[in-house]
């Protein structure tokens, strides 16, 4: 295939930099300086936060924003804070009842500080509730704040993205999937003894699919209103691909959580910005745990009627602890994710040390390529799981791939440096390891196209636009690397990758 001259040139800068001459220039010198910053935390943040990532998988939007946000958002609209629970309320306030408008309050730092403890885990470890029992307890507290503001939501995430040099984001969101639940509770054909062939194309889906994407057009629209996108002054913060992962809440009646599966497989064949899906919400819930099973099944089943969003499925698994759940929940929800569901990436799956089978399990995820998303924070707020009690070292040997993400930043109130940091403090990961983490985030997501990298931990790159011997002849790769790119997302945003890879490497020559 010849490619235009005009597509030549536009995307000729693109793959520059993944060629070795380029790629391998400052890499020694940023090893060494790595090696010399690595135990002067100071040093080695102001590293990290400019080292290029290469995106994030597992961000739950409304879990992603800052208390603060929230807060000014309610004042805006009016909105009240019922104080003894710190809950966002809908109009009307009444002070003396205990439920005075947000604006009044705003700037008593006093009760804005116990606002930001209720919204978040910060100090969780002082208080009397767990830190399992206060991450989950946030969200209901929170989200009414959101409302009618996602479009500057999706804005303080990717800006937040874009300063830290990140490249992609991977959003879990949940538009549409109270109507989902609401369609299903009103309609006895969402049965589970419904055959799911019948439920597949359902009308009421279909229409609700449409009316989703409708309100993610107006939701992006506000987003880059917010940021100044097209304008002299637009935030970096355009510049983040963002996709977003349709978000099952698992822990609703059965025929519930069957529509908003439906729900999530139509997004998904539909509109190309909807790349996967996910279960949320405890894995330890009374009614995930009687549902596990079944939810895999189901996931699974669906997928058959779902082709081109197969290789979309994420799933939170192992996302529990002994003590937390009796021993016969432990060890086997990962492998049901996969076996049964088809997952393609597990999130969290930290209790795989409880698979009676563990290393063969974690042997057959590094050759089939299933990645784990590791979130170390909430690991630890959630169920305790810190240092040599993590599987991330056991990930790691046994070559299972790996990305980090912070599962919900603004809850946890972190970033995605303070988990590279994290990493290297906890678990000695040398700088090559980064390198990898942060290729492994965009080899491993959603976005259409195959791989630029025939490895993530070399950077060896696919065959197409690979030198190969030393006289080979560049122009022609040059052309058959351009097309291999042509119309492949993921490729180019990994050349983009690389080539700041090489630009952030460059500062230390």
């Amino acid at each position: 295939m010849k490619l235009p001259l005009f597509l030549k040139l536009a995307m000729t800068a693109l793959i520059a930099a993944v060629f070795p001459a380029a790629a391998a220039a400052g890499e020694a010198e940023t090893r060494a300086y790595f090696q010399q910053v690595r135990d002067e935390p100071a040093l080695l943040r102001g590293f990290l936060y400019a080292f290029p990532k290469g995106g994030e998988l597992h961000n739950h939007l409304d879990g992603a924003i800052y208390a603060e946000s929230y807060i000014r958002w309610a004042a805006q609209d009016g909105k009240c804070i019922d104080l003894e629970t710190y809950t966002i309320t809908l109009p009307r306030c009444d002070a003396v009842a205990g439920r005075p408008a947000v604006s009044e309050i705003m700037y008593d730092a006093d009760v804005v500080n116990r606002i930001i403890d209720a919204f978040s885990i910060r100090n969780y470890e002082r208080r009397q509730v767990s830190g399992h029992d206060q991450f989950f307890s946030t969200f209901r507290r929170f989200v009414p704040a959101g409302v009618g503001h996602e479009g500057e939501m999706l804005a303080e995430s990717s800006a937040r993205s874009a300063r830290q040099n990140v490249l992609y984001l991977e959003l879990l969101q949940s538009w549409g999937m109270e109507e989902a639940r609401q369609l299903a509770a009103n309609n006895s054909e969402f049965n589970i003894d419904t055959p799911l062939a019948d439920l597949a194309r359902h009308p009421g889906i279909e229409q609700l699919a449409a009316a989703t994407i409708l309100r993610l057009d107006a939701i992006e629209e506000q987003w880059r209103a917010a940021l100044g996108c097209g304008g002299e002054q637009a935030d970096p913060g355009c510049g983040v691909t963002v996709r977003y992962l349709a978000q099952v809440i698992r822990v609703f009646p059965p025929e519930q959580v069957l529509a908003q599966t439906l729900l999530a497989y139509h997004l998904i064949e539909t509109d190309p910005r909807y790349v996967g899906l996910n279960f949320v919400a405890p894995e330890d819930n009374p009614v995930t745990l009687r549902d596990y099973r079944w939810q895999m099944e189901m996931i699974g089943g669906l997928a058959e009627h779902f082709p081109a969003a197969k290789d979309g499925i994420t799933l939170h698994a192992g996302e529990v602890e002994m003590g937390l759940v009796p021993p016969e929940h432990l060890g086997w929800h990962i492998r049901a994710a996969l076996d049964i569901a088809g997952a393609r990436r597990i999130g969290h799956g930290t209790d795989i040390y409880h698979d009676p089978q563990a290393i063969q399990l974690m042997q057959r995820m590094a050759e089939q390529g299933i990645l784990v998303e590791i979130n170390l924070t909430s690991s630890e707020a959630i169920l305790g799981i810190t240092g040599d009690r993590h599987p991330i070292r056991a990930y790691l040997k046994y070559n299972v791939p790996v990305a980090l993400s912070t599962d919900d930043e603004g809850v946890a109130r972190i970033d995605l440096t303070h988990e590279y940091q994290r990493a290297v403090e906890t678990y000695d990961l040398s700088y090559d390891d980064l390198k990898y983490l942060s290729r492994n985030a965009l080899a491993y997501s959603f976005l259409p196209g195959k791989s630029l990298l025939d490895s993530t931990r070399t950077g060896k790159l696919v065959e197409e636009c690979d030198y190969g011997s030393a006289d080979a002849d560049v122009e022609a790769k040059m052309e058959m690397c351009l097309e291999f790119m042509f119309r492949n997302d993921k490729a180019k945003l990994q050349s983009e990758l690389e080539r700041r890879f090489t630009e952030f490497e460059a500062n230390y020559r």
